[in-house]
């Protein structure tokens, strides 16, 4: 609780330091605190009171007040005040622990014997009577630490509770209105403003010197001792009861006659009592005249409560005795004052007195504060220079944080880590701006001020923590005894920040519209025609606004241009813009070496870049393509299945994102082996080749961070089919038959018809067309003829030879293995990709048949021959002798299908398989020359503002998983590879 006073000495030092200087003529004290002292002037001036005069001065005083940081006085003050407040803090503490249930709090002016009553009360052994110096037998109490001597300063600084029993503490407090010093006046009541509120039921003791209540003496002393009560008892009346009366340093004097010879009478406590009642009803007296007088509000209010309390103190017991005031002697003689019976009499009947009051029950806040005049004055620079320097902390703040954004958004490293920034500082902006509009006080408004400073961890060469400390502390002072809500307007404190709110809301604005601006530029709908587009907006050397505006206004959706405008004022803004625009649509960098190693590098690179047929001849220059990288900053759009040229190709994939566009195939497999064709091996019935084997598959290696619809991409590395084995040649024909004719010549013949009878040789000769010969003979004799005539015929047919079965064709070749998988590898350093992966042994080719049996043979020619002899029966020799032959089919040499059962049985059982070729050994990929490539490129670009994020995540999560950096990558697949 009282730590803060410590810091206060800090705090205003500080002002003094940083300068915050109020101009003496533009001061703005507190109204109430001038309106108070205003009043107060105005009645002493009515009233022609002593009070006049020293209003006046006070009012000279506060027109001449330097209050200034460079004040001479100020300083002093505070330099006191830090001191009072560490001893105070020090006492305080030692008593924390004293009840405070019930006190009996002793009240009155600076030096009106306030410690010396509670040390006599309670029977403090080292109280001692000490003779004065000037040899008026006059005594003073003294104890050697606690009791001072002074007349009009207190030697308590600070408020003390002292036991008295086990249940009652006295409360010594510091005097009303200490005239040492405004620091010890302000820093005595901030004190016994924090020990008051531990009260709980409360007694009062007021003491005024014996003289102050003697008429005409000391005319206004009580009056204002009474105006100080007044200003402390929040409720005056509730408490007027509850007070004692107590008049102090009254000596032991006796009242003398000019009689010689008559004893001086002793002065009893009761004759001065009686003394102060007449006192009293005179000044009761006296005011109750003044009130029909024209006084203000504030007086007439202050003289009827005083009425109201004299009348109390004048209130006689049943035995007529005043109950509510008693006397506190000076001691009479030197020595102890244990050892004086008549101040243990005194003692006696003040405890008698005190103990008899009842006591009041402590409500919040019932006690209020006295200050002198001076002490306002103190407490009005307070005020002012806290007021002034509170304003420079605020636009110093809003300097540093001005400073702070523009050191931001010049040193940022990527758009999105400082529009994530942004966003932050911006939304905590507004949160303090609305919060600091609600706060009521100092206190509140620094403690958010300094929250906001450590959340956003804003570097500043001020340490705000321990400054708003004191801050908050000094504040706590400061409105116990003024009202600092005349002075305390946070909206116009907070302009600033409303400014500074505005300004970075604008810069976040601006960042927020680039990452927009970013992300339709990096999307695939316009990456597809991204050269057409940066051809439109970069010509030559020169920049088309207009088309630069269009694609900016397209990717925001932005309805006004005044950002784009605002953007083309602005240098920074400017460049920003047209720089990610070049990043993003530029072309990615295509090469091809000359052992078909094809590398497509860039920050977004798509497939369909290289995937056809004409550009990657146009950039291999017609060499047969083998591998292919692709190395992306950023993203690869997988937009289109490979062509075939892709087969058999090794493929490498690094991008931090991937994009699969539809439903897409990378298809590396193996091609179909080929078949072997030899022409001139038909139809001599020999073996057919085995087919060839097929193609390996290609090597896929990828590493990424992030898939997008990786389930639609499907990665095949399969094994190429066998090729077929070619066919077995056709057998060689069969041999010719022999012809019917040589048989015939040689008198070989199957068959010989002979007929005796005549014969139309007509019939007979049309007869060899059938396919049934028929003969007709019979025996005619010539009418004309004197004898008797027949004809022989011979009928002869001889088929040729059947010609010799073909022989059995060759055996078919074997089909050719398949070819072998190609690796696959991807590398997720997230979550999983739902990529497809296809990786098989090629299926075998068909098998060549078996080549078809050769062809039969030609079969011999047959013939079919007449021998007609035509004789009479008359003559011995023949009359006419010839011979008609004629070719014809052999129809009894028919194609047997037994023939083909024995190829049937060999063709299945039996392939050739001589020279058969085993698949291409498979060679596991080594993408080191890629992947090293890859982190270089990473590297070349990690501070890129565009691909930072994603380059550092990337990366994080490389080293995450396998423990070594981004360098290391060519070692991650060699070592998988290895194992």
């Amino acid at each position: 609780m009282f730590i803060f006073r410590l810091q206060i000495f800090s705090l205003l030092l500080f002002i003094g330091i940083e300068g915050s200087v109020a101009s003496p003529t533009n001061t703005a004290f507190p109204s109430t605190i001038i309106e108070e002292a205003k009043t107060t002037t105005e009645d002493a001036i009515k009233h022609d009171s002593p009070q006049t005069i020293d209003q006046k001065e006070h009012e000279e005083k506060r027109q001449q007040w330097d209050c200034t940081s460079e004040s001479n006085y100020v300083q002093e003050q505070l330099a006191l005040t830090s001191t009072l407040l560490e001893e105070g803090y020090k006492i305080t503490h030692k008593q924390k622990d004293l009840a405070a249930d019930e006190v009996i709090l002793v009240l009155g002016k600076a030096g009106s014997g306030k410690t010396s009553i509670v040390q006599f009360l309670t029977e403090n052994p080292k109280l001692q009577s000490k003779k004065v110096k000037a040899e008026t037998g006059e005594f003073i109490i003294d104890d050697g630490e606690k009791i001072g001597t002074s007349a009009t300063e207190s030697f308590t600084l600070y408020p003390e509770l002292v036991n008295y029993n086990s249940t009652i503490n006295f409360c010594d407090s510091p005097g009303f209105h200490d005239s040492r010093s405004s620091a010890h006046e302000i820093v005595s009541m901030d004190i016994m403003k924090t020990i008051t509120k531990r009260f709980k039921r409360v007694k009062i003791l007021l003491l005024e010197r014996y003289g102050s209540l003697q008429y005409g003496l000391s005319k206004d002393s009580f009056l204002k001792t009474l105006r100080h009560l007044n200003d402390f008892l929040v409720d005056f009346d509730r408490y007027r009861e509850h007070i004692v009366l107590v008049a102090t340093k009254l000596p032991f004097s006796y009242r003398m006659t000019d009689d010689a010879g008559v004893v001086p009478e002793f002065i009893t406590d009761e004759m001065h009592i009686e003394s102060i009642l007449e006192y009293l009803n005179q000044t009761e007296l006296s005011l109750t005249e003044k009130l029909s007088q024209k006084i203000s509000k504030k007086t007439e209010d202050f003289y009827q409560k005083a009425i109201r309390l004299l009348q109390s103190f004048q209130t006689r017991d049943e035995n007529g005795k005043a109950s509510r005031i008693n006397v506190f002697r000076r001691p009479y003689k030197s020595g102890p004052l244990k050892n004086m019976p008549l101040l243990a009499k005194n003692r006696k009947s003040l405890s008698e007195t005190i103990m008899n009051l009842e006591y009041v029950v402590v409500k919040e806040n019932d006690f209020d504060f006295t200050l002198s005049n001076e002490a306002k004055l103190y407490l009005e620079c307070l005020l002012k220079l806290s007021n002034d320097n509170y304003k420079n902390k605020i636009n110093e703040l809003s300097f540093i944080l001005k400073e702070y954004v523009t050191q931001k958004t010049q040193n940022y490293t990527s758009f999105n880590q400082i529009s994530t920034e942004l966003d932050l500082l911006y939304s905590a902006l507004r949160d303090l701006s609305e919060n600091l509009d609600e706060t009521k006080n100092y206190n509140q408004f620094f403690e958010k001020v300094q929250s906001f400073i450590s959340d956003q961890k804003i570097p500043s060469q001020y340490n705000y923590n321990n400054r708003l400390q004191t801050l908050e502390k000094i504040e706590e002072m400061l409105i116990k005894f003024v009202d600092t809500s005349t002075v305390f307007i946070p909206s116009s404190w907070t302009l600033p920040i409303k400014h500074l709110v505005k300004s970075v809301g604008s810069e976040y604005e601006w960042y927020k519209s680039l990452i927009i601006y970013i992300e339709k530029l990096s999307s695939y709908e316009t990456q597809k025609n991204k050269t057409e587009t940066y051809s439109a907006i970069f010509q030559n050397t020169f920049t088309v606004t207009s088309n630069l505006m269009a694609v900016f206004m397209d990717a925001t959706g932005s309805k006004n241009v005044k950002q784009f405008v605002d953007a083309q004022a602005d240098d920074r803004r400017k460049l920003e813009m047209e720089t990610i625009t070049k990043t993003l649509l530029q072309r990615s960098n295509i090469t091809c070496d000359a052992n078909g190693r094809l590398i497509v590098k860039g920050f977004l690179i798509r497939l369909s870049e290289i995937n056809s047929e004409s550009l990657i001849r146009f950039h291999c220059n017609n060499i047969t393509l083998k591998e292919v990288a692709l190395l992306a900053v950023d993203s690869v759009f997988l937009d289109e299945d490979t062509i075939d040229m892709f087969q058999e190709v090794n493929l490498f994939i690094a991008s931090p994102k991937w994009h699969v566009i539809g439903q897409r195939r990378i298809v590396l497999s193996g091609r179909t082996g080929k078949k072997i064709y030899e022409n001139s091996l038909l139809g001599n019935g020999k073996d057919g080749k085995p087919g060839l084997p097929g193609g390996n598959g290609g090597n896929f290696v990828g590493i990424g961070l992030q898939f997008s619809n990786g389930e639609n991409l499907l990665v095949e590395s399969n094994g190429g089919r066998g090729g077929p084995g070619s066919n077995g040649g056709k057998g060689e024909r069969g041999t010719r038959g022999e012809d019917a004719e040589k048989k015939l010549k040689l008198g070989i013949y199957d068959k010989n018809y002979t007929f005796t009878k005549g014969v139309a040789t007509e019939k007979l000769v049309n007869s060899f067309s059938s396919s049934e010969i028929q003969f007709y003979a019979s025996g005619d004799y010539c009418s004309s003829c004197c004898s008797y005539y027949r004809s022989e015929i011979n009928l002869v047919r001889q088929d040729g030879d059947c010609g010799s079965d073909g022989s059995i064709g060759g055996f078919g070749g074997e089909a050719g293995f398949g070819g072998l998988p190609g690796d696959q590898q991807l590398v997720e350093l997230s979550d999983s990709s739902q990529i497809r992966f296809e990786s098989k042994n090629g299926t075998k080719g068909s098998r060549g048949s078996m080549g078809g049996t050769g062809d039969q043979g030609m079969n011999g020619v047959g013939m079919i021959c007449i021998h007609v002899v035509t004789k009479y029966e008359s003559y011995t020799s023949n009359l006419k002798s010839y011979w008609k032959c004629e070719s014809t089919d052999n129809t009894t040499c028919n194609t047997s299908t037994v023939k083909d059962k024995p190829k049937q049985i060999l063709e299945s059982q039996h392939f050739t398989s001589t020279g058969i070729q085993q698949p291409a050994p498979r060679k596991s990929p080594d993408f080191t020359y890629y992947s090293l490539d890859y982190s270089i490129l990473l590297k070349r670009h990690s501070n890129h503002m565009i691909f930072s994020e994603i380059i550092t995540d990337f990366k994080g999560a490389m080293e995450k998983r396998f423990s070594y950096d981004l360098n290391g990558i060519g070692m991650l697949f060699f070592q998988d590879n290895s194992d």
